[in-house]
Formats: structure tokens, C-alpha cells, sequence
């Protein structure tokens, strides 16, 4: 059998549709599992003349070794025309998988970033030397892509909502961080949309019930603090610490500057109150003289200055 080295791709070339292909982001798995040469792109089983053996990566450039097919008379006298000379041209077949891995270049020129080799033919008259066929490929399916459709994947590569090469489900390229925000598969960026879709929609449920949970555990707690202030300014007021009619306005300093209401009153002594404290602590009401004299005097005091009327009617 004849075999012949090919360039099947010179990444620094710009190809017939205006765009160059990346080697870096060539999948070679199918095409070095089964490396048909075809016949000028033609799919058939008769349009298979060869095998491409020793592909490999040499710098900026794609290469691969023809071997052609001696026993196929066509094949034979293709690769006869190939060792002569007369046929020099190569052309690879590639699946583009998405549009947006046409990305622009900083010489505003697209690169393809990302594609899969399916197949690479011998032709006569390549567009130039670095001429290839796009299909829209699926595991079931292969279809050539048109200029036409190839053109408009350029025109719209930058909105991934108005094309699909393969016309079923449409793909979204993620950030690693979005792609591990959403739990899906980190072996690729690019996920089917309803997919990312049914992601975003889980994780925004996830989200709107932790903060229900938290706004939850936050109104128990305000409760709580709320609870804290009226109680502890309750308590003052039986101290005689608070004017019972200040009572709102002290339970909103307490809440708001528990610091300061704590320095300002909680610290502060206690006052006995109307009425006085006798014999361990129990009230005594204040109607006549034998009462007011068991009081001690601060008592005393605090019954004059707070009952003036009721103080003086003890001595009329």
C-alpha cells in the first residue's frame, strides 16, 4: 500500500469560511478510533479509499499519513495521483459542536476553539491549503453544514440563543464557578439550556428556603430581644429606677443602645418605692402617723417629696 504525509491543519491558517482551527481544542478520539480517508468529503462506504496512520500534533500543524486502499481500483489510482503529484490537496471534516466556540481573536479573526475531527478527505482543489468541511455530528447522525449556515454561525457567534447546530438542545457555556454552583458535570463548560435551566431553578428554591429559614431564626430572635427590653425595663419600673409612664420610651432605648440604657439605669441604685419597705421587704400603706413614722427616712423622704398632699394631711 502507498502512503503519503498530509498537513491536515495549520492552525495559523485562515481557512475558506474566514475562521482557524485550534489543534489545541481538537477531539481526535472518534477520528483516530476510525481514521477513513474519503473521497473528497463524499460519505459512503465506496468513497472510503484509505486509512490515515501516525496522526499526530507537530507544532502549529495537524499531520497524518495516508495510506490508500490498493485493492480498490479508484483508491489505487487516487493514491498513484497523490505519489506522482498530481493531487496534493486535504481537507478536514469537523463537528463544531457549538457556535460559541467560534471566538475572536485579538486580530479580529474567529478561532475555532473547540471541535471534533470525524473524518479528513483527499481533493483535488482545496479553497486554499487549509480547506475543511463543517458537519452538525451527533452518536446518530452526521450532516454536512452549508456555506450558508456556516456563515451565519459566524455573524451571530456571539448570541447562542438564535442558532443550534444539530436543531435539539441548545448549549450554554458556563464559568468553572457556575458550573460547580449549579453541581453539574465539571468535565466541560458546555451543558444542554434546560439542563443549566432546571439547575438555576433548583438552586434558586434551595436559596428562597435557607432565607425563609434565616428570616425565621431572625424574627425569634428579635422576639426575643423585644421580650429582653420590656422585661428588664419592667423591672426597673418596680425598682423605682423608671417613671412607669416613660415605660415605651425606655424599652426602645433599651432595644436600640442596650450599652447606654445598662449605664444609665440598670446600674443605677435602687429607689424605694411609694409606700416604703418595712419588715422584710413588705409594703406598707401610708395612712397615718404610726405608719409614716416606721418608715426609715429615705422613706419618709420619698413619701413627702412624691405626696405632698398626703404628707401634709398627716399633720393637720
Amino acid at each position: 500500500m502507498s502512503r503519503h504525509k498530509f498537513v491536515l491543519n495549520d492552525e495559523t491558517k485562515v481557512n475558506q469560511f474566514g475562521f482557524r482551527v485550534s489543534n489545541a481544542g481538537l477531539d481526535l478520539d472518534r477520528f483516530r478510533a476510525n481514521p477513513v480517508i474519503l473521497d473528497n468529503h463524499s460519505n459512503s462506504n465506496f468513497s472510503v479509499i484509505g486509512r490515515w496512520e501516525n496522526i499526530q500534533i507537530e507544532g502549529n500543524l495537524l499531520t497524518a499519513e495516508a495510506v490508500f486502499d490498493d485493492g480498490d481500483p479508484n483508491a489505487k489510482e487516487i493514491g498513484r495521483k497523490v505519489e506522482a503529484g498530481f493531487i496534493k490537496g486535504s481537507s478536514l471534516g469537523l463537528n463544531p459542536f457549538s457556535m460559541s466556540n467560534f471566538v475572536i481573536a485579538p486580530d479580529d479573526t474567529y478561532d475555532l476553539v473547540r471541535s471534533e475531527v470525524l473524518e479528513a478527505s483527499i481533493v483535488p482543489i482545496p479553497n486554499n491549503a487549509n480547506a475543511i468541511k463543517l458537519y452538525a455530528a451527533t452518536e446518530d447522525s452526521m450532516k454536512e453544514l452549508q456555506e450558508s449556515e456556516i456563515s451565519e454561525i459566524l455573524l451571530m457567534a456571539s448570541d447562542l440563543s438564535n442558532f443550534n447546530l444539530n436543531n435539539s438542545m441548545k448549549k450554554i457555556t458556563l464559568t468553572l464557578s457556575a458550573v460547580a454552583a449549579l453541581g453539574l458535570p465539571g468535565n466541560t463548560l458546555e451543558h444542554d439550556e434546560s439542563l443549566v435551566n432546571d439547575k438555576i431553578i433548583n438552586l434558586k428554591s434551595q436559596l428562597d428556603e435557607a432565607n425563609l429559614k434565616i428570616k425565621g431564626f431572625q424574627d425569634l430572635e428579635n422576639d426575643k430581644k423585644a421580650k429582653l427590653s420590656a422585661d428588664t425595663v419592667k423591672a426597673d419600673i418596680a425598682a423605682g429606677k423608671i417613671d412607669a409612664t416613660k415605660e415605651a420610651d425606655f424599652i426602645k432605648l433599651h432595644a436600640e443602645f442596650p450599652d447606654l440604657y445598662k449605664s444609665t439605669v440598670t446600674d443605677m441604685p435602687a429607689k424605694n418605692k411609694l409606700g416604703a419597705q418595712v419588715n422584710g421587704g413588705q409594703v406598707a400603706e401610708v395612712k397615718t402617723m404610726d405608719d409614716f413614722q416606721k418608715l426609715d427616712l429615705n422613706a419618709q423622704l420619698e413619701f413627702k417629696n412624691s405626696n405632698p398632699d398626703a404628707y401634709k394631711a398627716l399633720f393637720s
